[in-house]
This record gives C-alpha cells, sequence and structure tokens, in this order.
C-alpha cells in the first residue's frame, strides 16, 4: 500500500452531504487515494484533486483560474447532462466531468487521469459532447430564444424578454429551425431537449453573484488567502 504522501490528496466538496459521503466511502477503497471530506476533515491546502457538485465545482475552478492555483484540478459529479452546461463547465476550467450513474471504475479511472493532467468525461458526456461535433453550433442568443421558444412563449413575448425586435426574434427562430433541421417551433423545442442544449428545470443563465462561491464555505481557502485580498 503507498505511503499516505504518496497517495493522491482527493478532497470531495459535494454540496449533497449523502452523495459526498458516499463518493468518499467508495474512493476509501482505493488504496492510492487519501480522501478527506469538506467541512469534517478537509485540508483544502493539499488536495490533489477536488471532486465537487455543478455550482461548486465551476465556482472552484473560476475562483483556482483567477488566483491561478496550480495544485486545483477539479472534477464535477453531477446529474446535470445537457450540452450547453457541460460546455460552460468545461470552459470554466473543470478538468473532469462525470455523471452520477457512471460507474466506479469510471470515477477512479477519471480521478488518475485528472491527476496526470489529462481530462476525463464519462462515456455517457463524451457521445453527447461528440454527437454534438456534427451539428451546427447555436449562438448564444440563439440559444436564448431556444429556451423561450421551449418554454411556449411567442416571438413578441420573447422579444420583450430579451429587448430585441421582434424582426430581430424571427430572423434568430429561422436560423435555430436550420440548425436544428426542424420544421417547426415544438420540434426545435424537443431536439433541443434531447441534445440537451435547453434547461427543464434549471436556469441555463444566471447573474453570476448567484453562482456560489467556494470562498463562501468555511474553512476553504487558498494558501495565503485573505478576506482583504479578495476584496481587492
Amino acid at each position: 500500500m503507498p505511503h499516505p504522501a504518496d497517495r493522491l490528496q482527493v478532497l470531495v466538496m459535494h454540496d449533497e452531504p449523502l452523495v459526498a459521503i458516499g463518493l468518499a466511502t467508495a474512493l476509501r477503497q482505493q488504496p492510492d487515494f487519501e480522501v478527506s471530506v469538506h467541512g469534517i476533515d478537509a485540508d483544502p491546502a493539499s488536495a490533489d484533486i477536488v471532486i465537487a457538485d455543478y455550482d461548486g465545482g465551476v465556482a472552484w475552478a473560476l475562483q483556482a483560474r483567477k488566483h491561478a492555483h496550480p495544485l486545483c484540478r477539479v472534477m464535477v459529479v453531477t446529474t446535470i447532462d445537457r450540452e450547453r452546461e457541460v460546455r460552460a463547465a468545461l470552459e470554466a476550467g473543470v478538468h473532469g466531468y462525470l455523471l452520477l450513474g457512471c460507474q466506479l471504475q469510471e470515477l477512479t479511472d477519471g480521478i488518475r487521469s485528472v491527476a496526470r493532467g489529462a481530462r476525463a468525461l464519462c462515456a455517457a458526456v463524451s457521445h453527447r459532447l461528440a454527437d454534438s461535433l456534427i451539428h451546427e453550433a447555436l449562438t448564444p442568443r440563439e440559444l436564448d430564444v431556444l429556451q423561450l421558444i421551449a418554454e411556449g412563449r411567442g416571438n413578441k413575448a420573447i422579444a420583450s424578454g430579451l429587448d430585441i425586435a421582434v424582426g430581430t426574434v424571427k430572423t434568430h427562430v429561422k436560423a435555430i429551425l436550420g440548425k436544428l433541421d426542424a420544421r417547426s417551433r415544438t420540434e426545435a423545442a424537443a431536439v433541443a431537449s434531447r441534445r440537451g442544449l435547453i434547461a427543464i428545470e434549471r436556469e441555463v443563465q444566471r447573474p453570476a453573484a448567484a453562482v456560489p462561491s467556494p470562498f463562501m464555505r468555511p474553512a476553504l481557502r487558498f494558501p495565503g488567502y485573505t478576506a482583504a485580498a479578495h476584496a481587492a
């Protein structure tokens, strides 16, 4: 068995307590992992890998990038499999993205891959992203319009909600139908839902202040962090 100093330091900071405990229990069976749970026995300064829920992982990755923290590599474990949000997490700096339904072997192999500097995606997420490569990408504004179409809003309501002209909405709708190869708004919404382009129960866009920051969680700080420095 590897000496504790030679093991990968894995910090579980998942927002769901039962998920966090389950992940920690499963990962502690690996002889090369030293596992701690945020808020119980965590030492964030020494963690090689942080395993988090979607919001916490994205926020942590953004903060790590902002503070140029060299040791922090983030893996998200979540139920969220929509293409738009997966891409947002990867663009934020998340290194691994796995779904809660993945196999334990996928998780442990993913952690080791991330520790070596590689990206790690579970099979389901990899397939979704690979499938998206054969389709023409929608612009952020088209995605906004598509989300409102899926909510059943007409052109005038979409125009009012996005503060754009009705003619502009019509232009976006035409582009959306073409890119999704859909003949109607209803079909476009169905295709978007199947591909994970729209949110059904979760808002896709939020003000930045609404994203929970890891710095608001007790005892979770980068080395040398001070409130005054963060405020600056």
